[in-house]
């Protein structure tokens, strides 16, 4: 009896690999195709893509595939970046000749506070404070550092930091209490807690930033890219 319940048992066994074996061959195909035709439109950034599930060959029959995450590093200005991309309704089949279809588009761009302007000269850097961004200039008062809580906010492709607090030695004190009496002994050092914009290092082409926060790592960017934008890799020399 045992061994006549021993070869069903190894037989379902065998399909079950066999057909996740299957599953993830056709995974792997739809995710390159997908990774090329974005990482094509984004520069030719190396991005690597993930079909959401274990088991998803009914879906790759449809090519109806869902929400699909791609992330990668992408070159800006400053050095590598971070990228991670939600893709909505994305429809592909694998080896197909078909477009592959997006309906919409969000990205996150993890930018690292030493890529930021100031930092590569020593001159400043930069760390998460909650929901602001800590600026620190070293040595600048009395010896010690100076940090600055700033809020933070995008105009356009800058980024635009607003000073709220000065914290020297331990001790925080409104901006608005600071400012005017450092005006009369250091305009210098006054005027680096006065609002300023900053120019981002450029994002590839087609992504739009839309807001910023502090994030651990660095600065978090949320940005928009227009399917249109995808839309056009599977033309000219991006593939399809």
């Amino acid at each position: 009896m045992a061994r006549r319940l021993r070869l069903p048992l190894v037989l379902v066994v065998v399909a079950l690999v066999l057909a996740y074996g299957a599953d993830r061959f056709l995974a792997a195909a739809v995710e390159r195709r997908v990774s090329a035709m974005v990482g094509c439109r984004l520069d030719g950034a190396e991005l690597t893509t993930s079909l959401p599930g274990p088991f998803v060959t009914p879906r790759l029959l449809t090519g109806d595939l869902g929400t699909v995450t791609v992330q990668g590093a992408v070159d800006t200005a400053a050095g590598p970046t971070h990228l991670q991309l939600s893709l909505r309704d994305v429809h592909a089949r694998p080896f197909s000749d078909e477009p592959v279809d997006v309906a919409g588009a969000e990205a996150t761009v993890t930018m690292p506070y030493d890529q930021l302007p100031g930092t590569e000269a020593g001159q400043q850097r930069f760390e998460n404070a909650g929901d602001q961004l800590a600026v620190i200039r070293p040595g600048v008062v009395l010896g010690g550092d100076l940090r600055v809580l700033m809020d933070l906010a995008l105009a356009g492709e800058e980024l635009v930091l607003t000073p709220t607090t000065v914290e020297v030695a331990g001790q925080q004190l409104p901006v608005d209490l600071v400012a005017p009496i450092l005006a009369g002994r250091d305009p210098e050092l006054a005027g680096q807690l006065e609002p300023r914009q900053v120019a981002l290092p450029g994002l590839p082409s087609g992504l739009v930033p839309d807001n910023v926060a502090a994030g651990p790592d660095g600065l978090t960017l949320h940005a928009s890219l227009d399917t249109n934008e995808l839309a056009s890799a599977t033309a000219g020399d991006c593939p399809a």
